[in-house]
Order: structure tokens, then sequence, then C-alpha cells
């Protein structure tokens, strides 16, 4: 399926699984639905009437948005979709799925600075999500849209010829992938026969030493690299490796500058260097 059609189906189903406010104005929400008939007809001008219609109603029905968006990529008009996803994003900032989708027609447009700055916004909200959620399915969502935009950063890098960004995008993404691993490196599911099957995973180990790979060559590109080294120290402890993690975090010790690493790599960054503190207090009584 072509990237924008693909988008354009994306658009459509987040159109209808958006939530209703609480109290929508009745006939902007009965000129949306028209509006939704008249694109399932392929009849794209009167849809777009329609929701401009329902949008002079009621500004704050976030739905109405996404379906003009749909509904200008359909017409090939990416520019003015752009504009109707970011109005959409000013009233759902946590849809992360519909920001990348907007990073992505950025891209597109030649706009690499938005793309970037979408990206970015996306990334700081889904580090903030992961491992502080109370739920399965939304550290598994952070965690797929990490490794998604690192990614497309990492794809920005290689485009630039900017080795230091390109190793360290594609570290991070390899790291964040590795997370997305059970530790037991299998997963159980059950045939259409009813028989259990055993599927392999990706090898989480194996993640986490391209990972370091890629980190080491960040670092030996741009030595002063705070994430590199951060993920480095990570990396290295979840695989068992205590001694070389221990060399990373006194390395980004010694050249850390507060607010190089994300707000929760700061605190996380803390707690690491208090905790070796206090392992080296131990060690000396």
């Amino acid at each position: 399926m072509p990237w924008c059609s693909l988008l354009l189906h994306g658009l459509l189903v987040f159109g209808q699984a958006d939530k209703t406010p609480a109290s929508p104005t009745r006939n902007a929400l009965a000129l949306w639905q028209e509006g939704q008939e008249a694109m399932k007809r392929g009849e794209i001008p009167k849809a777009l009437t329609l929701y401009q219609e329902s949008r002079k109603l009621d500004p704050g029905l976030a739905r109405v948005e996404l379906s003009l968006a749909a509904a200008h990529l359909q017409s090939e008009n990416q520019a003015k979709a752009c504009e109707h996803l970011r109005r959409y994003l000013e009233l759902e900032p946590g849809h992360w799925q519909v920001r990348l989708q907007l990073s992505d027609l950025f891209a597109r447009l030649g706009h690499r600075a938005l793309a970037r700055r979408e990206l970015e916004t996306l990334l700081h909200a889904a580090q903030n999500s992961y491992g502080s959620a109370p739920d399965d399915e939304t550290n598994s969502g952070a965690l797929s849209h990490l490794v998604q935009g690192h990614g497309r950063l990492m794809e920005f890098a290689e485009e630039e010829a900017n080795l230091a960004s390109y190793h360290l995008h594609r570290g991070l993404g390899l790291y964040f992938l590795a997370q997305t691993i059970p530790k037991q490196g299998s997963l159980v599911k059950v045939s259409i026969q009813g028989q259990k099957e055993r599927e392999e995973l990706p090898d989480r180990q194996d993640l986490l030493l391209k990972a370091v790979k890629d980190l080491m060559e960040a670092q030996r590109h741009s030595p002063a690299q705070a994430r590199s080294a951060w993920y480095l120290s990570l990396s290295w402890r979840e695989l068992g490796q205590t001694g070389q993690a221990g060399q990373w975090l006194k390395l980004l010790a010694k050249s850390h500058v507060p607010g190089e690493l994300h707000p929760k790599e700061e605190r996380e960054f803390a707690m690491a260097r208090g905790s070796e503190r206090l392992d080296r207090l131990l060690m000396a009584r």
C-alpha cells in the first residue's frame, strides 16, 4: 500500500475512534457523520464542505480535524493535511501515532526541521511514559514509539551524513527494541488447530550487543555525547558487565552537564551515581 494511502487509512480509522467530547454540538457531530458517509462514497468536495461546516459549529470536535486531513490527502493536498493534523494535536497532544504521521508528512514535503521537532516531542512524551505507566499496554506503546521515533531520526542522520547522530539513534532504537523482548527470549502462541506452538523471538542479548556497537561508534564520532555514554552504561549493566557499566557511568559523571539528558534520564543518572557512591562507601568499611 503506498505511503499516502496507508496514512489516509490510518487517519480515517483514528477519526472513527476519536473520543467524543463530553457535550459535542449535536449538529456538528451530525454534519461530521454526513461527511464520513460522503467520504465513503468518494464525494470528497462534499465531505470537505460538511467537515468545514461541522468545524464552524464546534471548533473543539477533534475528529473533524482528522477527517479534514484525510480528505485533503485524498485530494493530494498534503500541505492542508498538515495544517489539520497540527490543529488536531493542539486538541489531542497525546495522540502519538498522529504526531508520527505528521512528522512523516512534513518530511515528505521537505520540512525537515518541522518533522524533527514533531519526533522530538513524541520521543519526549514516550520517554516520560515508558516505565512509569500503570499498564503494560501503555508501556508497550511507549516502547514502540521510542523505537519508531529513533528510527526516523536515524534515517534523517543517514541522509545528512551525520555519523554521530546516525549511530546514536540506531543504538537507542536497538536498546529500546531489546526492551520489548521478554527476558526468557520466547513466546508461546496458540495455533488455529488449538495446538501450542513456540515462536522464537529476536535474542534480547544480541540486540543489546548491537546497541553497544552503535553507541560505541556514536562515542567515537562525538566523545562528549552524554546520551550514548548513559545508554552504554545501561546496556552493559543489562548484559551483566557491571565493570563496563561502571566505567561508562564514571566517564559520564566527569563530563556531564545538567540538561544534556532527558529529564527522566537525568533522574535515573542521579540515582545511579548515588547508588555507586553508596557501594564504594560500603566497600571501604
